[in-house]
């Protein structure tokens, strides 16, 4: 797959076209039914970790721009399937296309756990953002 990123300040984002190829990605490989429910909110959910206030991005640290993709594409539920599978693929594609992926095997375990607790609304970004910081470690 040739992934669409936008380049910001040496940080390598992800667009709108990345997140639906992942998606798309996500359902050949594990199945479950293709449909967008709203791309306004995908929309939303890609643009979340680029906002700026007097042209200063709002986030602006890595690996809390991975949790904003985590937490908005899930939190979102823009697809009428595979939104928990998509939004920590597209964290994870994040983190890998900036470098930001340790070399060992990921606890798969702890990063599902994560995508529940943030699909059940049970953790702020802020929250994401620490318990990310921790599974990169």
């Amino acid at each position: 797959m040739i992934l669409q990123a936008l380049t910001v300040s040496g940080v390598k984002y992800l667009t709108v076209e990345a997140v639906l190829a992942i998606h798309e990605q996500v359902l050949a490989a594990h199945g479950g039914g293709n449909g967008i429910r709203s791309m306004a909110l995908v929309e939303s959910a890609v643009a979340a970790p680029r906002a700026t206030m007097s042209g200063h991005l709002l986030i602006s640290e890595p690996v809390e721009i991975a949790a904003a993709y985590l937490f908005y594409l899930c939190s979102n539920h823009p697809f009428v399937d595979g939104n928990k599978r998509m939004a920590l693929a597209s964290c994870l594609v994040f983190l890998s296309v900036n470098q930001l992926l340790p070399e060992e095997t990921l606890p798969v375990d702890e990063w599902e756990r994560l995508t529940l607790e943030v699909a059940q609304g049970l953790l702020t970004r802020e929250e994401v953002t620490q318990r990310l910081r921790a599974l990169l470690l």
